[in-house]
C-alpha cells in the first residue's frame, strides 16, 4: 500500500506536493470544484515542475463541468510535463454539484464519460454527442508539441454505491472508495472488500479484468497523542471539517437525514441550531453556504456538533498504532493507496506525522504479517 495526498489546489499546492514527494507519498490528487477551489489542471501543471515522482491526477473530476475532449487534453497535456505520472480520476459529484444547488449525476453518465475519454487517450476515434449532434471524433494534436499519450494514463472512477461500483467496474482501470458507509475506525476493511468485489463481479460481466484494479481510500487522518481525545481542539482542526460532511449532505437534502446513522441523526437538532439557523440564508440556498469550509476548515458552530463517536466512525484518527493496525487490514481487504485531505494549514505537519509515525508502523506491521 502506499499513500496519496488530496489537495483544495490553493497557492503553493505544488511546493506541498513536492514536500509529500520527499517525505514518501506517491499520489497527489487536485479537487475539481469551481465554486470552493482553483482549476485542478493549472495547479497540477505547476505540481509537474515541482515533483519528480510522485503521480499527480484529478481527484475528482467532474463530467459536467467540461466536455470529455476537454478533460483527455488537459490531463494528456499534463501528461507532458509528467510523462507517465498522471491519472484521471473521475466522480458523480459532491461539493462540485451540491454548491450549484444540483445532485450527483447518474453514475452510467460517468462510465460512458470514462470510456469516451479512455478511446481518445488511446487514439482511437469515438462518438462525441453535444446536445442531439453525435460526431466521429479523435484527437489530432501534434505528436510531442503539447499532449502525450503515448505514456498511459489510468482512468479511476470513484463510487461506495452499487450503481457507482459498477461502472468502475465496466469502465475504470481503479476504483475510489470514501468508504461513508462505514466505520472508519469499525468495519471499513470488511466494507472495502465487499466494494472491491462488487467492482469486480461488473468488470466480469461485460468482459473486463479487474483484479489489478488501483483501489484508493479517500479520507483525512490525525494521529492522536496518548489520552488525547478524537474531539480536541488539534484533533478538529485535522479532521473536523471532513466529519461535518454528512451534515453538509444532510443541510442540502433532508430526505436523507433518517438514512444517516444514528450517531449523525442523533447531533442534527444541534446542526439545525448551532450552525444552519445562524448562516442567515433562506433555506433554499443552504447549498451556497454549508460548504464553505468544505475539507478546509469548521464554520462557526460546528465543533458543537461533533461527538467522540462521529469522528472516530468518518476520519482515519487514534493513536498511531491504532491507525497503523486497521490500514493493515485495509490493505489485505485490497487496498492499494490511502489518500490524505489535509486542511491547507496544517498540510505538511499532517505529512510529517503520517511519514514518521505511521508508514514505519505499517511497514513492520506489514512485514510481520507475511
Amino acid at each position: 500500500m502506499d499513500y496519496g495526498v488530496g489537495f483544495l489546489n490553493y497557492k503553493g499546492c505544488w511546493d506541498d506536493a513536492a514536500f509529500a514527494e520527499e517525505h514518501g507519498f506517491a499520489t497527489a490528487g487536485f479537487v475539481d470544484s469551481p465554486l470552493l477551489t482553483g482549476d485542478p489542471f493549472v495547479c497540477m501543471g505547476l505540481a509537474a515542475q515541482a515533483t519528480q515522482r510522485i503521480r499527480l491526477g484529478t481527484f475528482l473530476a467532474i463530467p459536467s463541468l467540461r466536455v470529455a475532449p476537454t478533460t483527455a487534453s488537459a490531463i494528456a497535456t499534463v501528461n507532458g510535463l509528467a510523462p507517465g505520472r498522471t491519472f484521471l480520476s473521475l466522480g458523480t459529484g459532491y461539493t462540485a454539484r451540491d454548491t450549484f444547488g444540483l445532485s450527483p449525476l447518474a453514475a452510467s453518465r460517468v462510465r460512458d464519460y470514462a470510456l469516451e475519454c479512455r478511446g481518445l487517450l488511446d487514439g482511437e476515434e469515438v462518438i462525441h454527442r453535444y446536445g442531439d449532434a453525435e460526431r466521429a471524433i479523435r484527437f489530432r494534436h501534434l505528436e510531442g508539441l503539447s499532449t502525450d499519450t503515448r505514456t498511459r494514463i489510468p482512468i479511476y472512477i470513484a463510487g461506495d454505491g452499487p450503481k457507482a461500483l459498477r461502472a468502475a467496474g465496466e469502465a475504470g482501470e481503479g476504483l475510489i472508495l470514501t468508504l461513508k458507509n462505514a466505520d472508519a475506525m469499525g468495519n471499513a476493511p470488511a466494507v472495502c472488500a465487499a466494494a472491491i468485489a462488487a467492482a469486480g463481479a461488473a468488470a466480469e460481466a461485460v468482459g473486463r479484468d479487474f483484479s489489478g484494479a488501483y483501489v484508493i481510500w479517500s479520507t483525512v487522518v490525525c494521529v492522536l497523542e496518548p489520552g488525547e481525545p478524537a474531539t480536541s481542539a488539534r484533533a478538529l482542526e485535522q479532521v473536523g471539517a471532513a466529519a461535518m460532511m454528512a451534515f453538509h449532505s444532510y443541510a442540502c437534502h433532508p430526505e436523507i437525514g433518517e438514512y444517516l446513522p444514528p450517531a449523525i441523526r442523533d447531533r442534527l437538532d444541534t446542526y439545525e441550531r448551532e450552525v444552519l439557523s445562524r448562516l442567515g440564508v433562506d433555506r433554499p440556498r443552504l447549498y451556497q453556504e454549508v460548504h464553505a469550509g468544505h475539507l478546509s476548515h469548521m464554520l462557526d458552530g460546528e465543533a458543537a456538533v461533533l461527538t467522540e463517536e462521529v469522528v472516530r466512525m468518518t476520519a482515519l484518527i487514534g493513536t498511531a498504532e491504532e491507525i497503523a493496525t486497521q490500514l493493515v487490514a485495509l490493505e489485505a481487504a485490497g487496498l492499494c493507496n490511502v489518500s490524505f485531505w489535509i486542511p491547507p494549514a496544517v498540510t505538511r505537519s499532517v505529512i510529517a506525522d503520517v511519514a514518521e509515525q505511521v508508514m514505519p508502523r505499517v511497514s513492520a506491521l506489514s512485514a510481520a504479517a507475511d
